[in-house]
């Protein structure tokens, strides 16, 4: 993997197995209403772990752990990094933008959630099948 992504990904999961997810709102121009993953566009200058690192304290007030790559998703906006990490634990954090929401999901709930964003939806399966690389 030479390229750099343009976008990194949390795939958080707590304790418990679920995934925390976040909801975005109505307003917002990329997946209105839907649930996606925490993470954002990456920085020119910017390492994509320390990329991911920011957006889950700037989103979430989550520090994370280790990350470990698990999908380079191609997408028509550029790459996106799927990292998977321990996630928080429900009630310890919650979204700190305006409008948005963490969700905690059980696996099979969120893959059948008619809400969940279709390149989220594409990387959770891929990542389930043991794909490194997938595109949409």
């Amino acid at each position: 993997m030479n390229a750099q992504p343009r976008f990194c990904c949390a795939v958080l999961i707590d304790s418990k197995g679920r995934h925390v997810l976040e909801r975005r709102p109505l307003t917002e121009a990329d997946a209105p209403g839907l649930l996606t993953c925490f993470g954002g566009t990456r920085h020119d200058d910017e390492d994509p772990q320390l990329c991911l690192r920011r957006e889950l304290v700037e989103e979430l007030g989550f520090v994370a752990g280790d990350l470990t790559l698990v999908l380079v998703l191609h997408t028509p906006k550029g790459q996106a990094w799927f990292y998977l990490l321990e996630g928080p634990e429900e009630g310890t954090v919650r979204a700190l933008e305006p409008g948005y929401e963490a969700v905690w999901m059980e696996e099979t709930a969120m893959l059948s959630a008619s809400d969940l964003s279709d390149w989220h939806r594409a990387a959770f399966l891929a990542i389930a099948a043991g794909l490194k690389s997938a595109r949409i």
